[in-house]
């Protein structure tokens, strides 16, 4: 049996529970507690105190990536690197995409952002039990805040930041037309990674207005939640 060691909130471990749901394969969950990782509570799953992880029979892998790379050659299923040379490549840097930019934008809107961070506030409050949750709020804006200024898109104008993830959902709009994956005529790591963080930004309420103006993505997303549920 796979155990995966997640925090609910992270865009990283929907990828991996998809990934895993995919290659229908049995996993338990393992709610990681927040405040026990500092003490090193998991580090013989994850020495680099990264989450998602997991712990498959013997062999513990962190980092959404190479979860899913660890799952696609040590199990069976559905494949979600594709066999050509090119769309793997392609898929590849979607997924970077995803991951690396992205990202800074769900945690910028979701999370810096305090009329987006209270409708999460909920759910991270859950792997923070006993955290008065004013407090909690003030920690992750504090937190996300610092961490979004350093990589940059904190920085931006909020208008700015609204344009761009517009611009992001009407390129993802692009590459999804005339076609029902982003790669190729098969799901993806590519599709799992880019669902994942769109459902983040869909927190903010920039974005779900963003995203309404969008043609393809909607029905996108249901084939990706009927294919590999979250």
């Amino acid at each position: 049996m796979i155990t995966l060691y997640q925090f609910s909130t992270s865009p990283f471990a929907e990828k991996v529970r998809r990934a895993l749901n995919y290659k229908r394969l049995e996993f338990e969950v393992h709610e990681v507690a927040r405040a026990k990782v500092a003490e090193g509570e998991y580090e013989q799953v994850s020495p680099t105190r990264k989450f998602p992880a997991i712990r498959d029979g013997d062999t513990v892998v962190w980092d959404s990536t190479d979860i899913v790379y660890h799952l696609e050659a040590a199990h069976g299923g559905p494949p979600l690197i594709p066999s050509s040379t090119r769309d793997a490549a392609l898929a590849h840097a979607i997924e970077e995409w995803a991951d690396e930019s992205l990202y800074f934008y769900e945690m910028t809107m979701r999370l810096t952002w305090e009329h987006n961070l209270d409708a999460a506030l909920d759910e991270f409050a859950q792997s923070l039990p006993g955290v008065p949750k004013h407090q909690l709020k003030a920690l992750i804006l504090q937190t996300t805040t610092q961490l979004t200024q350093a990589q940059g898109v904190g920085r931006k104008p909020r208008e700015q930041v609204v344009a761009d993830v517009e611009r992001h959902l009407r390129a993802l709009d692009a590459l999804l037309d005339g076609q029902a994956w982003l790669v190729g005529d098969a799901l993806s790591l590519a599709d799992l990674a880019v669902i994942s963080q769109v459902n983040a930004l869909r927190y903010a309420k920039e974005a779900q207005t963003a995203l309404g103006k969008t043609r393809g993505v909607i029905g996108w997303m249901d084939r990706v939640d009927e294919a590999a549920p979250k």
